[in-house]
């Protein structure tokens, strides 16, 4: 019986029927100077052709079904990788060579696209802190100081000059400006997330971003992660999922209020955003294809760059709710 099933093993799916066909063919040939050696009735030969195709179409059947099995297992690994499921792979192969390499390649091509994903996300960070420094460091500076020469000519100016009111308006107009890159500046990496860490720089953002609309926002933090420092990439990645959760709420929600509670489990980190807005159904955003739940497929890959895990729970009418549990490693 081993031998049966190493064989079965190692021979391609190709010459597995080319086999058994051929077999069918040998015994249908036999049959046939069988039949005319003995000089049986056509009722006979009727009968041995019908059972010769049944035997055939059944075996073929049952042949195709068991070979083609890990076939079907592959697509529904392709299926789930192309909703997003970027860490979805495809269990190791047995029954043909053939079938067995293909599925090592596919795994192969994602773990090098995983890797790809990695890449291109640190160099993401690295090029945002790169231009917020700038803006920062430059462009902010600038403006500050476009800002005070505005002030001190607007001081300079007699309270019936009719010059005085441009002035003043150039003057607002400089420090919207001002406001609007320091919002730019947050958005691309805030300075309090490397400064103070993830909870004061989700804190703030809960402030600045959701509140200033009318939205309810809370963040729950146990006090033994108040203070508590986590990796560079994982408060990164942290934040960006917060923040990209964040967005949907305000883009697509319309709830009031939204609620961000960190708790901390065994060596685990337990991120929750909840939302009291109008839900969705997830598989009609997988429907969506490759270029729908854009934010969603973002969270996918990063929550996978840190080796984390993701749930979403949602439903029309009863909002939604995102959960992210990261390696926790405190520093």
């Amino acid at each position: 019986m081993r031998w049966i099933l190493a064989l079965h093993n190692r021979t391609p799916l190709f010459l597995k029927v080319l086999g058994v066909n051929g077999l069918f063919i040998v015994l249908g040939a036999l049959g046939g100077f069988a039949i005319a050696w003995f000089g049986y009735q056509s009722e006979n030969v009727l009968w041995f052709v019908a059972a010769g195709l049944a035997l055939s179409l059944a075996v073929n059947f049952l042949l195709l079904r068991v070979a083609f099995a890990p076939l079907f297992q592959l697509q529904r690994v392709m299926e789930a990788v192309r909703a997003g499921e970027v860490t979805a792979r495809s269990p190791e192969i047995s029954g043909d060579p053939d079938v067995r390499k293909l599925t090592e390649t596919f795994n192969l091509m994602l773990d090098h696209l995983a890797q790809g994903r990695s890449r291109v996300l640190r160099a993401t960070e690295d090029e945002r802190k790169r231009i917020a420094r700038e803006l920062h460091d430059e462009t902010s500076q600038a403006l500050t100081g476009i800002l005070i020469s505005l002030e001190v000519t607007e001081q300079s100016l007699a309270p019936d000059d009719p010059c005085r009111a441009r002035v003043s308006w150039a003057r607002d107009y400089a420090l919207r400006t001002v406001d609007e890159v320091r919002r730019l500046t947050f958005d691309l990496r805030p300075s309090v997330l490397d400064d103070l860490g993830l909870v004061p720089a989700l804190r703030w953002y809960l402030k600045n971003r959701l509140s200033s609309r009318g939205v309810l926002a809370e963040l729950a933090v146990e006090p033994e992660l108040e203070e508590v420092r986590l990796p560079e990439e994982t408060e990164v990645t942290v934040f960006r999922i917060v923040q990209e959760a964040l967005a949907n709420v305000m883009r697509h929600s319309q709830a009031s209020a939204v609620r961000v509670t960190f708790t901390a489990g065994p060596q685990r980190l337990v991120v929750h955003v909840a939302d009291n807005g109008i839900g969705f159904r997830e598989e009609e955003v997988r429907k969506a294809g490759p270029h729908g739940g854009l934010g969603l497929r973002g969270i996918r890959e990063r929550v996978a760059l840190v080796g984390g895990g993701l749930r979403i729970e949602s439903s029309p009418g009863r909002g939604t709710a995102v959960i992210v549990e990261v390696p926790w490693n405190a520093r």
